[in-house]
């Protein structure tokens, strides 16, 4: 029985690129970057990185003109089995990876939080008070109010 990898029939491309974009393609060292979702709200950004047989202690975070970058390496590894153990698939990545994201505002750097549990890294990073949506009041006769209500619609 041939063992094959499920592609969606609404991206009949992905598995070209995929070969593309690693060096050495399926049967080479490299990690793919991780799968990750950027949310804005409205008093933060949240990233989240899903990085499945990592530890902590793998993972690199930084942040450096409002550019976030999380990198690290996952290590091979393979369980030394008998004489007759034979490898029919291996699919699994390993290798040093990098990603790096254009933060959308400025952000405090102060107060980031990051939390990794069960191989999902969580990045909060509050906004500033410069970057928050402000209301401004309209003033009368072509005089301005001079009010402002940070953190308002």
């Amino acid at each position: 029985m041939a063992i094959t990898r499920y592609q969606p029939s609404t991206d009949l491309f992905r598995s070209f690129f995929d070969e593309l974009a690693t060096p050495f393609g399926r049967m080479g060292s490299s990690m793919r970057v991780p799968d990750t979702d950027v949310v804005e709200r409205e008093h933060e950004i949240q990233v989240v990185c899903e990085l499945p047989g990592l530890g902590r202690d793998e993972v690199e975070l930084s942040l450096e003109n409002n550019v976030l970058t999380v990198s690290g390496e996952k290590h091979e590894r393979h369980e030394q089995g008998g004489e007759g153990d034979t490898y029919h698939l291996s699919e699994r990545r390993w290798g040093r990876f990098s990603r790096s994201f254009v933060l959308p505002r400025e952000v405090d750097q102060d107060r980031i939080a990051a939390h990794f549990e069960n191989g999902v890294l969580t990045v909060s990073i509050p906004k500033s008070e410069k970057a928050r949506r402000r209301k401004l009041e309209i003033g009368s006769n072509g005089q301005a109010a001079g009010r402002v209500e940070p953190g308002r619609k």
